[in-house]
């Protein structure tokens, strides 16, 4: 996320704004990722390392600073034993919450 989106995004934050669609479900996404890490009694520093990324790159991820990539997403997936496809379901089902 470059400067410009980053003060946009907390403009919105802070005003009330709408936000865009992907930015909701990147936001649930990084809840769900969560809730995954919390059910296996797993936390940032060991998704960082089973997925070869350096714990503050995961943090940027997690919090909205930096796009994953598709590649990282799906290694995410694996080593949260659950496929892509059900993270992002489980992720979407979280915007309307």
């Amino acid at each position: 996320m470059n400067a410009d989106t980053h003060v946009t995004k907390r403009l919105c934050n802070t005003f009330g704004l709408m936000e865009t669609y992907a930015d909701r479900l990147g936001a649930s996404l990084s809840r769900q990722i969560r809730v995954e890490l919390t059910e296996r009694d797993m936390d940032q520093a060991d998704l960082a390392e089973a997925i070869g990324v350096e714990r503050a790159t995961l943090s940027r991820y997690m919090r909205g600073h930096r796009s994953m990539p598709m590649p990282t997403f799906f290694r995410v997936a694996e080593a949260l034993a659950v496929s892509p496809h059900v993270l992002l379901q489980r992720a979407e089902a979280r915007i309307s919450e």
